[in-house]
């Protein structure tokens, strides 16, 4: 593969050379790929930026892990700085860097009762996994339809 650097003006340019070809050429994707790849640079820079693509999402993945592993850290740390306070029997704790504070929080959780939840406590918002498996399954549902997005999804996958 020549060196590719990734320009792009170079880009539009190898795409406008690309296709000024396809205009020429029958409906043959082979013929219209190998014609592509004898007569400009288009694939090359395809190949420049999906590799990009490739060892980005790579960085990513490796970023993704490192917070994954950091959050950990964070959150067994805090259950020792808590755990320490307890042992201290402290509620709060004024040090150089920080202070340090525990609070007894509370939370909502359901009780089993046989009373109905008043309707000023309940929410309510249509159910879009169902209407989309419905849709897809050819029924109609009022209101709703199928779009296609305007944006397609690339796929690159590795190994």
């Amino acid at each position: 593969m020549p060196d590719v650097t990734v320009s792009p003006r170079r880009l539009m340019e190898a795409m406008s050379a690309a296709q000024q070809l396809i205009a020429e050429l029958p409906d043959d994707e082979r013929l219209r790929l190998d014609t592509i790849e004898g007569e400009t640079q288009a694939l090359e820079y395809l190949d420049a930026y999906a590799e990009q693509a490739i060892k980005d999402g790579a960085l990513v993945k490796a970023a993704e892990e490192k917070a994954r592993r950091l959050k950990a850290r964070i959150e067994r740390n805090r259950a020792i700085v808590t755990a320490i306070l307890q042992g201290l029997e402290l509620k709060r704790a004024e040090r150089a860097l920080f202070t340090a504070s525990l609070a007894q929080r509370t939370e909502v959780v359901e009780v089993p009762t046989n009373e109905a939840l008043p309707v000023a406590f309940v929410r309510m918002a249509p159910d879009k996994v169902l209407i989309n498996k419905t849709l897809r399954a050819g029924e109609r549902v009022p209101g709703y339809e199928l779009q296609d997005k305007s944006d397609c999804t690339l796929t690159i996958r590795t190994g």
